[in-house]
């Protein structure tokens, strides 16, 4: 499992991988048990989240060493599974040693001495370092973002990242698929534990991605912050809806069984393997009134208006570091800057296309005022036919993704 463990930590670490295809692909390669599969996610979700801070406790060792790749990554498998496993620091170092032996053995040697010094010297603290040092090596996170996030927030930046809880999988039922009672048989007769909130939010610490309800498009895999949009985008009978920015279209697929397909829904994406994804997702969960479109939603121009528009925009994903803690490490201060003009030029665009007294909701799945309030506000200045009608902020936790959503009114 540790060469495993190790391959993906290369991938996500070294070679800017997503932490969650990357599981998810390695999960579906193996024949392990249960425990096995929560043990390998554990580890690398746990040293991928806390980069930084096994970082920090392993440099007092490690300063002016020269250290491979893979070996630093061995390192912080050791120093994170000492720390947060409930397994014996001696089988933990030994396990760690003999993977490394595999791949060199010289390179062995020294992963044994550390991980075995490390274990004898005190914890460092952070009684030194500034508020925002001491935040961002905590909670690993960049320190630019950090001073970011702490000059938006406060300390309430805490609550957002101090979340030792196990993560709930959040599922959608399907009604165009199925029943509420169908799916209830299933996972009891499953012996899956589950919450049900709304008829319709489906919580359980199971992974559902090869169950017979996920494959048969009976449920999908969808937050409950991101099932949200939907509701305040509130959909009748009858609307012309465009989901401008849609892959992998949940929400448009949310949207159709809102409306039981009695209406028309085009998803619209700018890369034709998204809208092959969304195209794939249409036909699996039975929402016959989507229709695809490959379109880029900054420029795009259309002969007719819609009832209701949603943009759900790509931003910094600063909601969703628990699912994507990779992220953290991939977002600079630059890149927010472009995203925002993205932003700013796809709501410009789509709010041309707004029948009067029709609706338009934007969303993002990041904490950064920036990219939320301040950008919601900027536009509202420009565009004075447009009222706020309803402004929600979800914060990360255990059982739900950072989100904001705003629903707007043009007149």
């Amino acid at each position: 499992m540790l060469n495993k463990i190790l391959n993906s930590l290369r991938e996500i670490l070294n070679e800017n991988g997503y932490t969650n295809l990357v599981v998810s692909r390695t999960l579906n390669q193996v024949n392990w048990n249960e425990h096995e599969k929560k043990l390998y996610t554990k580890i690398v979700y746990g040293v991928v989240e806390n980069k930084i801070l096994l970082d920090y406790y392993l440099q007092p060792l490690t300063k002016g060493k020269r250290i491979k790749p893979f070996v630093r990554n061995a390192l912080r498998i050791g120093v994170y599974g000492m720390d947060n496993l409930n397994l014996p620091k001696y089988y933990l170092v030994n396990e760690v040693v003999e993977c490394i032996k595999k791949l060199d053995y010289k390179a062995s040697t020294f992963v044994n001495a550390l991980l075995r010094k490390y274990q004898q010297l005190p914890k460092r603290n952070f009684d030194h370092l500034s508020k925002i040092e001491s935040y961002s090596i905590k909670y690993s996170l960049p320190q630019e973002l950090t001073k970011m996030l702490y000059q938006q927030y406060q300390d309430r930046i805490v609550d957002f990242f101090l979340n030792d809880e196990e993560i709930y999988n959040t599922y959608r039922i399907n009604p165009l698929k199925t029943t509420i009672e169908d799916v209830k048989t299933t996972l009891e007769k499953d012996n899956i534990l589950y919450t049900l909130e709304d008829d319709m939010i489906l919580q359980t610490k199971s992974n559902l991605i090869h169950s017979s309800l996920f494959q048969q498009g009976k449920i999908i895999a969808q937050d409950k912050s991101s099932m949200m949009v939907g509701k305040i985008l509130n959909p009748i009978e009858n609307d012309v809806i465009l989901d401008a920015c849609s892959a992998p279209g949940s929400k448009a697929m949310q949207l159709a069984s809102m409306i039981d397909n009695k209406g028309m829904i085009i998803a619209m994406d700018i890369y034709p393997h998204k809208i092959q994804l969304i195209e794939n997702n249409i036909a699996k969960m039975g929402a016959t009134c989507v229709k695809t479109m490959q379109a880029d939603a900054m420029n795009v121009h259309f002969d007719f208006l819609f009832d209701k528009i949603l943009i759900d925009a790509p931003c910094s994903g600063l909601g969703v570091l628990r699912h994507k803690p990779d992220l953290k490490y991939q977002m600079t201060l630059e890149k927010i800057t472009s995203i925002k003009k993205t932003q700013e030029q796809i709501l410009e665009n789509m709010s041309k296309y707004v029948k009067p007294n029709g609706v338009l909701v934007y969303s993002t799945c990041t904490i950064n005022k920036e990219e939320n309030e301040e950008m919601i506000r900027r536009f509202l200045f420009k565009h004075p036919s447009f009222q706020k009608e309803k402004e929600i902020r979800v914060f990360p936790s255990s059982k739900e993704d950072g989100f904001y959503i705003c629903r707007l009114r043009g007149y």
